[in-house]
């Protein structure tokens, strides 16, 4: 938006029964219980919430984005979104859960495939995330970056098992055994599972391997956190078999 906010000409964009809505709302809010009686970050984060439902801001904008238009420092505009979220959704754990699910489907592979290194924008999911990583008795690391949580491929394997439903362990152990993983027990095929996959997106015979056949890592990852189990035998066989060639 350059120097300064366009907000004259986002509003344009606004419904007039919009615009009367959430205006209404947030002065109704701003007179309760009195005219100013509200805390100053109080009043900021409405503003904020406000900007937001009129499309003066992106709902989805990164945290850098906010951090130039508003003229912020990273933890404040960091904050904010925070403090939005945590009330929206905060008790909300399977919309939570469903936040780590696309962390973990878009994460990047490190070390060959030992570790993930997930990239969370958003500050909500990102603790959301390590108190999981926490409950299971892991650890993660941000020591480098804030945003980035690296965890070892033992805690993203706990990680995965926790959000699959229990119900579905064995379905998805099954799907990735007739896809051409080892016959072991359901945490140890998927380690493996995931092992295999890290290695393929950056071991030393990714270019040759990964050619028409790991185009993004999250056609793999993504049926294995959902349970899709049809999915999953389609999307692993020729990995597996991939892998096996490579032996």
């Amino acid at each position: 938006m350059g120097d300064h906010m366009d907000i004259g000409h986002a509003l344009e964009e606004v419904p007039e029964e919009r615009l009367r809505t959430e205006i209404g709302g947030f002065l109704s809010d701003f007179m309760s219980p009195a005219f100013g009686s509200l805390p100053k970050r109080e009043i900021e984060l409405r503003v904020f919430d406000l900007m937001r439902a009129l499309g003066v801001l992106n709902s989805e904008a990164t945290i850098y984005s906010l951090m130039t238009d508003l003229k912020v420092t990273r933890a404040k505009a960091s904050q904010l979104i925070f403090d939005l979220e945590i009330r929206r959704h905060g008790s909300d754990r399977e919309r939570l859960d469903e936040l780590v699910k696309e962390a973990l489907v878009n994460t990047r592979f490190a070390k060959d495939g030992d570790y993930f290194v997930m990239e969370i924008e958003n500050p909500l999911t990102l603790a959301h995330m390590r108190q999981r990583i926490r409950d299971i008795g892991h650890f993660s690391d941000t020591s480098f970056n804030s945003a980035l949580v690296r965890a070892p491929l033992d805690t993203v394997t706990d990680l995965i098992l926790e959000i699959i439903p229990n119900d579905q362990h064995l379905a998805v152990k099954e799907a990735l055994v007739n896809a051409g993983a080892p016959d072991t027990g359901v945490k140890a095929v998927i380690r493996g599972a995931l092992k295999t996959l890290g290695r393929k997106v950056i071991g030393e015979a990714a270019d040759q391997v990964a050619e028409g056949i790991v185009d993004n890592s999250a056609d793999f990852l993504r049926p294995i956190v959902d349970a899709g189990i049809g999915q999953i035998q389609e999307r692993w066989t020729a990995l597996f078999a991939a892998d096996q060639n490579d032996e």
